[in-house]
Order: structure tokens, then C-alpha cells, then sequence
């Protein structure tokens, strides 16, 4: 492996600065910077990994994932390494897996899938998955309401259920509507993809969705059904206040 592809250390800074980017407005202009700030690492990566074997990969993958867990063990303190690894782990999947697949060679794919794998085995409980900036760009347009989505599919709830199409029909057709509920609307909805990436890293995702549908969503849904729409309002803003507390305001 030649010194450019040793050089990875640009590719894992400014990441707190690159993930507050992660937002519908700003993340293809995030993206395009981090891949023009690193140009010559992916075209010297693209140009190996039009040529390599299999040995490459491994070789790369090992390197990336070690050079990772270097940093983790910089940092001594409990609290904030657990901070770093979920904005690492959170780093990888938006930015450093698109940006090796916007190459768009045929061993890209194979490539992310190996960092994938070895970052599972090295970090427990780290298990980031590879997209390309399109399929994350997707998710924004589709304009999910991501909490919900990924607590109904904790419970196995089909995409198309009651709740959740009683939900959206509240955000857009009520909430949205109200005095400042676009402005809230369009605050946690580029909020919410963040924090269910993180809560996804976690150690007990499945116990923390259902803690969410018993304190927040259920309510939600009983006031909606009961006409109380400003009960649920409250009720929805509480949520996302603790959701961003807990997972998007790290330790100094």
C-alpha cells in the first residue's frame, strides 16, 4: 500500500463540524467539500482499487479500522470515548462509505463491505452499514418521520401502518400548519436522522424504541384519536428534547 493510501488521517477530521452538516439543506454541499479536501486520496484509492485483488482490500480495511481505534484510545475519558465511537461510527456512514462509493469502481462496494465487517468485529456493538450519498440524500426527500418509522419497525409494524400514517397526516396537516410548526417541524426533522443512527449504535436500541412508543408515541396517537392536538404537540416536543439531549449534545 503506497504512502498516499497510509496518509488517512484527513479523512476523520473535523468530523463534530462535518456531522452538524447532516441536515437536507446542507449535507450534498458537506459531502462534495470532504471529497474535494481529500481529492488526492480517492483518485489515488479509485486508481488502486481499479487494478487490486482482494489483498488490497484487506490490507486497506485493516489499515482504516486500526487507524480508528488509535484515536479511541487517545481519549481516556469513559464518557467521551463513548461520545467519539458514536461520532465515528455516525462519520463513517455518511461520509467516508459514500465518498469511497461516489468512485464508483467495481470494487467499491466490496471495499465499504469490508470496512463494514472489520469495524463491527473491532468496536462491539458498532455495526455501520454502507450507502451511497444518493440512497442517503433519498431519505431526506422522502420526507420520513424517522423516530417513528424506526420505532414501528422495532415493534415490526408494516411502513404503511395506522400509526404511522396517522402521525405524518398530524406533522403535515396540523403541526406544520400552527404558529412556529414549520420552523419546529423542519428543526427535528434534520435533527431526527441523527439521532436514530444513534440510537441504532447503541447497546439496547430495541429497549430504548419501545421506551419511546410507551412514553411518547402512544400518547400521541390516544390524543390525536381524541381530537387533543395541542396535547400531542406538547407531548411530541418533550420527546425530541430528551432524544437531543441525550444523543446529539456530547460531553466537553
Amino acid at each position: 500500500m503506497n504512502e498516499t493510501l497510509k496518509n488517512v488521517a484527513p479523512l476523520l477530521e473535523n468530523m463534530e463540524a462535518r456531522l452538524h452538516g447532516f441536515k437536507k439543506d446542507t449535507y450534498a454541499d458537506f459531502l462534495n467539500s470532504y471529497l474535494e479536501g481529500n481529492r488526492n486520496f480517492f483518485d489515488e484509492l479509485n486508481q488502486q482499487l481499479a487494478v487490486q485483488e482482494e489483498e488490497f482490500l484487506n490490507e486497506f480495511s485493516d489499515y482504516f479500522v486500526e487507524y480508528a481505534a488509535s484515536l479511541l484510545e487517545q481519549e481516556t475519558n469513559k464518557i467521551k470515548r463513548n461520545n467519539l465511537q458514536l461520532n465515528m461510527n455516525m462519520f463513517m456512514a455518511i461520509y467516508v462509505m459514500p465518498a469511497i462509493l461516489e468512485g464508483k469502481q467495481e470494487k467499491s462496494k466490496e471495499l465499504t463491505d469490508f470496512i463494514c465487517e472489520k469495524w463491527a468485529k473491532r468496536f462491539k456493538g458498532s455495526n455501520i452499514k454502507s450507502a451511497d450519498a444518493a440512497s442517503i440524500q433519498s431519505g431526506f426527500k422522502t420526507k420520513l418521520c424517522y423516530v417513528t418509522t424506526a420505532v414501528c419497525k422495532s415493534l415490526n409494524k408494516p411502513e404503511d401502518c395506522y400509526e404511522l400514517n396517522l402521525l405524518r397526516d398530524y406533522r403535515d396537516n396540523y403541526l406544520a400548519a400552527t404558529e412556529g410548526g414549520e420552523e419546529l417541524v423542519k428543526k427535528y426533522y434534520d435533527i431526527a436522522p441523527t439521532i436514530v443512527k444513534r440510537i441504532d449504535k447503541s447497546d439496547c436500541p430495541k429497549e430504548k424504541y419501545k421506551y419511546i412508543w410507551e412514553q411518547y408515541l402512544k400518547p400521541c396517537i390516544a390524543y390525536i384519536e381524541n381530537g387533543q392536538n395541542e396535547l400531542c404537540g406538547a407531548k411530541y416536543i418533550e420527546m425530541m428534547e430528551e432524544l437531543q439531549s441525550q444523543y446529539l449534545i456530547t460531553a466537553k
